[in-house]
Parts: structure tokens; C-alpha cells; sequence
């Protein structure tokens, strides 16, 4: 999608094309924050196995991998011919079968709706503005079957660290990560509720990886005995990510 949407900025596709060049499996699952996000996927769905799940704008897709590895039958769709790329190479490795893949716009696509026990994504709805991010979750509802769950990870905008460093990066040119509107708990599920759904679940957790974000903090959290799995799993107001969760009642129109 280009400059002329309504729904995001930028060369989107090129973006992550760039991000997803640079994923590294061995580094990403060395940081708790990303085995404390797959471990509450796994909370809200129960046990993976036999579930079909999407990733909806899925990345690298190591937890879409994760998820493989426990059972489920695992689709990825991604704007990003790299992203899929990769993510598809990492399902190789790990002697997985392909993952089925659909190259195509989150907002806009031909992916069969009401099949998926889950549908989900992480880092994803942060990137469109607010008339994409109620379109994403419609879409994302629509994937879903009557009774599927709907999982969407994003980053905290209360988390202040995080915040300070993303606009101190945008501020120098840094930023790689392109558009970035990030969302508290209470903005989510007003999204939701403007999409046409009431009755989700919104809250954040990981008090941990937002100080990740700051120079020269790591070895202090080691220190304090709170970077382990535990402590980033913890719920808070100011936590790094923001979790909204609908349980479908059938497709929508």
C-alpha cells in the first residue's frame, strides 16, 4: 500500500522486506518478552494442538513455529514476499510441514473467513492509522470461526520507556520500523467496540521488556533477578504490551 491510503503510511511491503531480512531465530528466543507472548497466546487459546491459527501480518513467524511444534496447523499471511520468505524457512528447520501461506493486504484479501480457531497477530495494528486498525480487526474477526478467538498483541502506548526511545529514534532517524501509532488498553477496545464488537478483553502485561529499550538496563534487570519469564508475564498498567482478545459469534458482514 502506498502514500495515497487512508490506512497506513509509507511503502509498507518495502519496510518489512528490510525488517524481515534481519530476523535471527537463535537471538529472538533468548529474550523472555517473546516466550512470554507466545505463553499468552497459549493462555487464551488452551492447548494448540489440532487448531488451525493464522498469523495475520505474521514477520518472522517463529511463533507461529512455536505453535506448530505443539500442534497446531498453521496459515501465515504477511504484505511482505520476505516475510513469508523467511518465516516459511523457519518451519523447514524445525522439520515442520509448509506452513500454508497467503501473500496478501491484511486489510484486503480472499482468505476464506470463519475457519480459524484463532487468528492473530503481534506488532501488527500499530502500523495503520485509526480507519485501518477497525478494519483489521474486522477482518481478522471474519477469519475466524463462530466461537474462534481473536488475539491481537501491540505495543503499549502507556509503556513509557518504550515511548522514549521510539521518539527519541524518530527524532535522530532511526526508527526502521516505519508508521507507528501504538495503543493502550483502553483506546484498543474503543477500536473494538467502533468496529462492531463489545464484549473483548483489554489489558496489559510485561512490566520487563519496555526497560529493555533503554541503554545499559539489561544487565541491571539481570541483577534484580526480573528478567526471567515469570516477571514478564506479570500484568501492568504500564506494561509493554497491550492484549485484546473477542471471542467470535460468527462472521459479520
Amino acid at each position: 500500500m502506498s502514500d495515497t491510503t487512508p490506512y497506513q503510511h509509507g511503502d509498507v511491503a518495502a519496510t518489512w522486506d528490510k525488517v524481515s531480512a534481519a530476523y535471527d531465530e537463535a537471538a529472538y528466543w533468548q529474550f523472555p518478552e517473546n516466550r512470554a507472548n507466545l505463553e499468552t497466546i497459549v493462555r487464551h487459546l488452551g492447548d494448540p494442538s489440532g487448531k488451525r491459527i493464522i498469523e495475520v501480518g505474521s514477520g518472522s513467524g517463529l511463533t507461529s513455529v512455536a505453535l506448530a511444534q505443539r500442534g497446531a496447523r498453521c496459515a501465515l499471511l504477511d504484505i511482505s514476499s520476505v516475510a513469508l520468505a523467511t518465516a516459511a524457512e523457519g518451519f523447514k528447520r524445525a522439520g515442520l510441514p509448509p506452513p500454508e501461506q497467503f501473500l496478501a493486504d491484511a486489510l484486503r484479501n480472499d482468505v476464506p473467513g470463519g475457519v480459524y480457531d484463532l487468528v492473530w497477530n503481534g506488532g501488527v495494528i500499530e502500523h495503520f492509522v485509526d480507519e485501518g486498525k477497525v478494519l483489521l480487526i474486522h477482518e481478522m474477526v471474519r477469519l475466524c470461526k463462530p466461537g474462534g478467538l481473536v488475539l491481537i498483541l501491540v505495543p503499549n502506548r502507556l509503556a513509557w520507556q518504550f515511548q522514549l526511545r521510539q521518539s527519541w529514534q524518530k527524532m535522530r532517524g532511526t526508527w526502521k520500523y516505519g508508521f507507528e501509532d501504538d495503543m493502550s488498553p483502553g483506546r484498543i477496545l474503543r477500536m473494538a467496540v467502533k468496529a462492531g464488537y463489545t464484549g473483548a478483553e483489554a489489558y496489559a502485561f510485561n512490566p520487563i521488556a519496555a526497560w529493555r529499550w533503554i541503554p545499559r538496563t539489561s544487565r541491571i534487570l539481570r541483577w534484580l533477578a526480573v528478567d526471567t519469564l515469570e516477571h514478564h508475564m506479570k500484568r501492568s498498567a504500564t506494561g509493554m504490551i497491550t492484549v485484546l482478545a473477542i471471542r467470535s459469534r460468527g462472521a459479520r458482514s
